[in-house]
């Protein structure tokens, strides 16, 4: 058995993990722009002259396809805030990003993003353009449901988190379905979380479930804030421990993991010493996710991989995590049906000893 499972275990291929049908449940809009649609967005917004602004050695390197230091991969962030400053804009990149998805076999995606204001639109037009396109692409059926996760960017302060729930509570009849739940991110330093809960608790009287980034530092009592809200599910969940992880555990929240996104940020120090390691051997409930797959380059498929080789998982474990990652999404109870079929009839094609 034990040879056999060795055999299973070699025969994994990237071949699997792409045709695998995929969930993924934590995705940052601007930080899913893979290098063509930053050339292409740059070419939208600035055609062929070389802008005195917005353009360097680093842009150049991307659209060279040269290899990137961590701090130029941060940099495309900003490129993708300037790129996308506009409405035509905003609307291709979210379509390139679900294309991206799509193509990679991810059958169901929720994405995050915060409503900027910017010179060129209001919060409510940059929203209102993200889910237009979501709403056309569920029209498409073009094998992705996407929904969107509407974001608190924790540095913007308290008064613009407020302003978000509320657009997003007054925008949400316009989409039925398509806006599930809130998400609070940004940089955590320097803000207290226990000022965002009026308004996360708004978010939630109205409906939206809660997807918080969670323990992605040090802070025991942060955590537990976060906890004893009701948070539906973690982001990235770090530095979670002790009694909290106990209640995690108790209350079968689930974490979204982020491998290589956690790496390269040096949250943790390798792949081998992620806490997902932790998750699994707990039994707990986690799935794989990208975070910014533009920004880190990779792909869920390629998340996937790296989790069952640094593991030993087997394709029937991955095959697990995703019929189980259908249950943690925040889709309806028919989507969750029609999300299940099309994993077991993946899963009817792979040989019955893995």
């Amino acid at each position: 058995l034990e040879k056999q499972a060795e055999e299973s275990r070699k025969s994994f291929t990237m071949d699997f993990y792409h045709l695998l049908p995929k969930i993924e449940l934590h995705a940052h809009l601007n930080g899913s722009l893979s290098n063509s649609t930053l050339a292409e967005l740059r070419e939208l917004k600035y055609g062929n002259e070389v802008p005195s602004s917005g353009t360097d050695d680093c842009f150049y390197k991307i659209l060279n396809g040269e290899s990137l230091t961590l701090e130029e991969c941060f940099k495309k962030f900003q490129y993708a805030h300037d790129l996308t400053d506009r409405r035509e804009a905003l609307a291709r990149a979210t379509e390139r990003v679900i294309e991206e998805f799509a193509k990679d076999s991810v059958i169901y995606l929720e994405l995050r993003t915060t409503p900027k204001c910017t010179t060129q639109m209001t919060k409510r037009e940059y929203l209102t353009t993200v889910m237009d396109v979501l709403r056309k692409s569920s029209e498409n059926q073009r094998g992705i449901m996407v929904k969107l996760l509407p974001s608190i960017d924790r540095s913007k302060g308290v008064q613009e988190a407020m302003e978000n729930v509320h657009l997003a509570i007054e925008l949400s009849s316009s989409f039925p379905g398509l806006m599930v739940a809130f998400d609070l991110s940004g940089n955590p330093f320097g803000t207290t979380f226990s000022d965002f809960v009026p308004a996360l608790q708004r978010a939630r009287e109205h409906g939206f479930r809660l997807a918080l980034h969670c323990g992605e530092f040090e802070d025991e009592q942060e955590v537990k804030e976060m906890l004893a809200l009701g948070v539906d599910r973690i982001g990235h969940g770090t530095f979670i421990e002790g009694e909290n992880l106990a209640f995690a555990q108790e209350h079968k929240i689930p974490f979204e993991c982020c491998l290589t996104s956690n790496v390269k940020c040096k949250t943790v120090p390798s792949y081998e010493d992620h806490h997902v390691a932790k998750l699994l051997k707990l039994k707990h409930p986690v799935c794989v996710c990208t975070d910014d797959f533009g920004v880190f380059e990779t792909s869920l498929s390629q998340e996937l991989k790296i989790c069952a080789s640094t593991f030993s998982l087997t394709m029937a474990d991955m095959v697990e995590m995703q019929r189980n990652a259908i249950e943690y999404s925040f889709a309806s109870k028919q989507e969750k049906k029609e999300l299940r079929a099309k994993i077991e009839q993946f899963a009817e094609t792979l040989p019955k000893e893995l």
